[in-house]
């Protein structure tokens, strides 16, 4: 009986303590969402910016130079769009969809104020241009500033007030 006492009380006095194997699941389980949350952020963040994403578009170019001060180094106000997830034009390859984020860039408050106004009208117009597309319409450069183009000049359609100055993609994800 002694013996057993002592075997106890050496077992308790070790200070190792087993982990349940539910803990070590459940944080190895966390482990592993926290890592494919940071791969899914750093692939989807994009590999930084290409010189070419902001070169004006043929719309642009044709604008009023008299009513931009220096666009060059003056930046207009910004006004950014929910995002849009729309399907596109089965291209052979199956059904495919762009979600896309988009932010115009403004020539004045007054632009941002009208965009409030009409964003139904605007999404509408923007909804039906982009599920007219197909994949191969916008998987390259060139076919996103394409894009950027088309909306540039059916958006200023609709302002009266004045005018956007620029289209930016701030995200752009096919899948």
């Amino acid at each position: 009986m002694a013996e057993e006492e002592t075997a106890a009380t050496e077992e308790e006095g070790s200070g190792k303590k087993k982990i349940p194997l539910w803990v070590l699941i459940l944080v190895g389980g966390q482990l592993v969402v926290v890592a494919g949350l940071v791969a899914a952020f750093l692939v989807l963040s994009g590999g930084g910016s290409n010189d070419q994403d902001f070169a004006p578009t043929a719309a642009e170019q044709r604008a009023d130079p008299s009513r931009v001060r220096d666009p060059a180094t003056l930046i207009g106000p910004q006004f950014p769009l929910d995002a849009f997830t729309v399907n596109l034009l089965d291209d052979g390859r199956g059904p495919r969809f762009l979600i896309i984020q988009i932010s115009f860039e403004l020539e004045d408050v007054a632009v941002k104020q009208e965009l409030e106004v009409r964003i139904r009208q605007i999404r509408d117009e923007l909804l039906m241009l982009l599920t007219a597309k197909r994949v191969t319409d916008v998987e390259t450069p060139d076919g996103k500033r394409i894009l950027k183009d088309e909306i540039f000049t059916r958006v200023n359609k609709l302002l009266v007030t004045g005018r956007i100055r620029r289209v930016y993609f701030t995200d752009f994800i096919i899948q």
